[in-house]
Parts: structure tokens; sequence; C-alpha cells
């Protein structure tokens, strides 16, 4: 059993000397027999509803942004621990603001599939290995009202019995995967009410999650739940002010069809899977002029700028790995000065895992000044047991007291005789609010994130929203480009940016 994680249940342990596992055992057997999971070796549901975009909300204090989830469906095999998700996403009538790929232009068909240690994405006829995630998607498994039931009595789970919401419910915890506490709430006839445990989050820590099942129905000859509703993280709406407004994360409102023990559930993990490494973190640099390095290799990159006596790094994206990559890099190309300013181009939890590694290392970070309060949430002593980082193992003495921001409204300027750089904010976007470039002016080169993106897969789309407002920006701004350099993508001359507009 997990210590740092059985930390969570020292509320259940202390409430529970009394209580053996004898109880709770026959609390899930009720339980098992109300939901009809004893005779169940697997499990098909179909539905439709609603997805979270998870830390890409518009404004910190704003919901995650949905998505219409116009068909789900979902595959389980117990036995072998195996899941298949097919997903069908669109736009809806949801409000196009927000990051994750909103607006959605037509249907996006995702498939996330899961064996034991091994996961996969199927990408129309692609099978692409993603074993970074098995974990979580095993995990996932026990997450579902029929997953914790088998897990729990296959465990040494604990119980208690309390009063809420009117009524007298069964708590039952064990623990999941050697590091999980997963609890979950019965009524007194055995339906499962809720799930809760936490995940290991590079921006928030042990992150809260929780479904809520309600509105059950006879579908399939089972007690199944009309009604899921999954929340990641905690809403602050009722905290004046909202620091963090985002937790609605999915939601499951119309289930078509469920069915127990079906044929084709148990996956055979592909070989090309099977030979797959885990994904190595590579950071590949270019110097793009004199004292101007692109840290690049990845899905998302960073540009460090030196300083006569400092460095500055534009964008801390991902997670702590990623970025402690990066600062080793940088501190093999430029010798004996510190990072002391990390600039932040928006508070998207992608361009925000890495944030507390660099504050940790000294460097003061350059945000919007819509993020402060959000950030210095982010930076607070939350707990981080699941997956310490060096910013909870080793606190700074100023925790997120606010010495460590500098904010900008519209213009910020770093500057010395060796490099200028000008920070602005971009205007009108739709794709998040407080979102900064970095503008080189003797280089005549610009830094942004998420506003142009020049990879292959993008190549034939048109223009979107964030590309012509980035676009209307560079005009406004009257800055004269030469290069953009973007955290998704190479460097790119602006003369191609320019075509790609269609002027």
């Amino acid at each position: 059993m997990n210590v740092r994680a059985n930390l969570y249940g020292i509320f259940l342990l202390l409430s529970t000397l009394s209580v053996n596992a004898q109880d709770a055992h026959e609390v899930l057997e009720r339980a098992s027999r109300a939901m009809g999971v004893d005779e169940m070796i697997s499990i098909q549901y179909k539905g439709t509803g609603w997805v979270g975009a998870v830390g890409q909300n518009f404004t910190p204090a704003m919901d995650w942004p949905r998505l219409e989830l116009s068909s789900y469906t979902r595959t389980i095999d117990f036995d072998s621990m195996s899941s298949t998700e097919e997903l069908v996403i669109e736009q809806g009538d949801y409000p196009a603001r927000g990051g994750g790929g909103i607006p959605i232009q037509g249907q996006r068909h995702r498939t996330y599939k899961v064996r034991g240690d091994y996961a996969w994405d199927m990408q129309g006829d692609d099978i692409v290995p993603v074993m970074d995630k098995a974990e979580g998607r095993l995990l996932d498994i026990y997450l579902t009202p029929y997953g914790f039931i088998k897990g729990a009595m296959a465990s040494d789970p604990t119980v208690i019995r309390r009063h809420e919401y009117g009524e007298w419910v069964h708590v039952v915890s064990f623990i999941a995967l050697d590091k999980y506490r997963i609890n979950a709430t019965f009524s007194e006839e055995g339906l499962m009410h809720r799930i809760q445990t936490w995940l290991p989050n590079p921006v928030v820590g042990d992150m809260y999650y929780e479904t809520v099942f309600s509105n059950y129905k006879d579908i399939g000859g089972l007690r199944f739940p009309g009604r899921w509703h999954q929340h990641h993280d905690f809403d602050d709406g009722d905290t004046l002010p909202n620091v963090s407004g985002g937790d609605h994360a999915f939601g499951l409102e119309n289930i078509t069809d469920v069915t127990i023990n079906v044929r084709g559930a148990e996956l055979d993990v592909p070989r090309e899977v099977r030979r797959a490494d885990p994904p190595e973190i590579k950071v590949e640099v270019t110097e793009l002029s004199e004292g101007v390095w692109f840290m690049g290799g990845g899905s998302h990159n960073s540009v460090a700028i030196e300083f006569d006596e400092y460095i500055a790094v534009f964008e801390a994206p991902q997670n702590e790995a990623r970025s402690l990559a990066v600062i080793e890099e940088i501190y093999q190309l430029i010798e004996d000065k510190p990072i002391r300013f990390i600039i932040n181009s928006h508070h998207h939890w992608d361009h925000l895992g890495g944030l507390r590694t660099y504050v940790h290392e000294g460097a003061t970070v350059i945000t919007h000044d819509y993020n402060k309060t959000y950030y210095q949430e982010v930076l607070r002593a939350r707990p981080w047991l699941l997956e310490p980082d060096r910013y909870s193992l080793f606190p700074l003495e100023e925790w997120s007291e606010g010495y460590v921001f500098e904010t900008v409204k519209e213009k910020y300027i770093l500057a010395d005789d060796s490099h200028r750089v000008d920070i602005h904010l971009i205007q009108g976007l739709n794709h998040v609010e407080g979102m900064l470039i970095a503008y080189l002016p003797d280089e005549k080169m610009v830094i942004e994130a998420d506003l142009y993106s020049p990879r292959p897969s993008n190549a034939n789309r048109p223009p979107n929203a964030s590309n012509k407002t980035f676009y209307e920006n560079l005009k406004r701004l009257k800055l004269d480009v030469e290069t953009i350099v973007p955290i998704h993508g190479q460097p790119t001359p602006m003369s191609q940016f320019v075509e790609y507009m269609g002027e």
C-alpha cells in the first residue's frame, strides 16, 4: 500500500478502526447484486452527452469549455483489464471560446485503447502507441461503477457509514494500482452515488476527480446510471475572487444501449505497441540569432534569450520533466547566468505545466495581469503527494506571496545592451484572455503560442479565428516581423504566414 496515497485515507482509517473488511465486502456484495455485477465479465455502454476541455478555459474563472459528444461507446473487459473508448465530438451549440481545438469544424473521431500496461490510440487505421497514458486509462476502469466493485472486492477495502443528502450511505475505499485511493458512496439499496480519487497533475498537483451517478434505469437487465457527471479539480465559483472556475469535465446523459459479456471486448495488444519504447524527452537546440535559442524537439517549444547578466525564457510548457530538460540544455549553452525571467504566454495547462519548475529555479514570472491571482493559487502549498515536484519538496521562502510576478496589461519591456524584448497583449482573441507575445525588434522576430502553428497537418486548413486575430494584431502593433517563432511547430518566415493568410 502506497504511504503517500494513503494519506488521503487517514480520515477513513481513523474512523474505521472498529470496522473490518467483512463489513466492506457485505456492502460490495449488496451493490454487486443490485447493479448486476455478479455475472459480469465485460460491459459495453453507449450514449451521448458532452466533454469538457480540461485546462483550456477562456479565463481562469470560467468553467472548462464544452463540446458536444454526439456519440460515445465504452467497452470494458474486466478479466484482461482491456478498455476501448470511442468518441465522436463536435462543436454543437456550445460557445466557441477557449482552447482544446475550439471551435471544431465538423466532427472529430477519437479512439483510446488500453490493456494492462499498454495503451494506444487509433487515428483512422493507424495505431499510435501512447505508453505514458497506460496507467491513467487502467485506473479509469476502476473509476466506473462496475470496475470499482470488482476491484474493491478483490482488494482489502474499508467502509464507513454516514448521513448525507437526507439518507444513510456507505463509503467504501480501497487502493488501486498500489497508488490511488478510490472512494465510492453507495445507497442502502446498493446503488453507487459517486466515486472519487485524486490524480497527479503538473499544474495543480493532486487533482480531485469525481464522477456522480444518478437517474438509475433498468437497461439491458442492469440497474444502470442514466446520468454520469464528472469533475476534474474544484469549482471556486462561490469564492470571491473566483480563482479557478474549471471543473466540469464529462457528461454522459443519454444512454442508448447497455450490453454485458460482449464478444470482442478483450483486446489484443498490437505488435508495434508491445515493441514501443516509453516516450523520451528530446530537446533540439537551434540558434535563431546571436543569444537567442529555439528549444524544440517535442510538441511544445521554448525560447531562451541571453541578456548581459541573466537569461529569459519564453514558455514553460507541459510538465516538470520537460522543463528540467530544457533548463539543463540552457545551462550548457549559457554558463554562470541565472534564469531570471520566465515569460508565460497564457494560462492553458499545456503551456503552464513547467511554471513551478522555473519559479523553483529562481525565475520571476512575467504574465498578464489577469493571471496573477490564479498563478498564486498554482504556487500554493496544496498537496503534491502522488508525483511530488521540486517546488513541493523544496518550497521557496516566499511561496505565493506575490514577489515572483511581474504583470503585463498592454506592454512590458525587457532590455539591456545585448537584447530588447517587447511583450505585447493580443486583443480580441477567442482562444484565451490575456495572451502575450514577445517581439524582438533587432531580430525582427515574434514568439507566439497557439496563434499560428505551421505544421504539416495544418497546411491545407484554412486560416482560423486565432490566425486572423494574430495577423490583425501584428498590423495594429505595427511590428516589423521577418520570422515567426511558434511554441507549436518550427520557425517560419513571415512571408509564409502572409501567403497562408491569402495576402
